[in-house]
């Protein structure tokens, strides 16, 4: 009996002393890696009074609307928001800013809208409002075709087909 009570002991005090060693932020919460961290610009200032620092704060939301780079789409028909955001995970990986356009400082908004049939290939591609540089139009269509096949929809999906919409926006700092 003694012999158990020791080893019981033992073990907790080194479970005790591993939990105090190991430093906090190595502790992973399921799921957290896959949060973006926000981007808050960041300057030095002078002597400031808090409520000007209060009135700055509530500026950077507008900021960064106008600042909306990355790819949103839209649906025509239900569709389930996971398959959805692995739609947009997988044009999201294939997606590229071309070499030529960043070279030739070339920005802007690129809006395609493409069909899926029922086993998630696309069947029709288009842009429907261009950048102003091909080189952009053409990279947003080349990430759609390139991330497809997008597998087969979901039960909640009715239709033969889905519509999409989207929207990517390039943006050089």
């Amino acid at each position: 009996m003694t012999t158990r009570l020791f080893v019981c002991l033992v073990v907790s005090f080194v479970i005790h002393a591993a939990l105090l060693v190991q430093p906090w932020n190595l502790v992973v919460i399921a799921g957290a890696a896959q949060q973006p961290s926000p981007n808050i610009p960041v300057r030095l200032v002078g002597e400031v009074r808090s409520e000007d620092l209060f009135r700055e704060v509530e500026k950077i939301p507008e900021e960064r609307e106008e600042r909306n780079e990355g790819i949103s789409f839209e649906t025509e028909g239900e569709v389930s928001a996971d398959y959805l955001d692995l739609l947009k995970a997988k044009i999201f990986d294939a997606w590229e800013y071309p070499g030529d356009a960043i070279a030739g400082g070339a920005d802007g908004t690129v809006r395609v809208r493409f069909v899926l049939d029922a086993v998630g290939s696309v069947t029709e591609i288009g842009v429907l409002s261009g950048s102003g540089h091909a080189s952009l139009d053409s990279a947003a269509l080349a990430a759609v075709r390139k991330a497809g096949p997008f597998g087969p929809f979901t039960e909640d999906l009715a239709g033969e087909t889905l519509m999409i919409t989207g929207s990517f926006c390039y943006v050089l700092d």
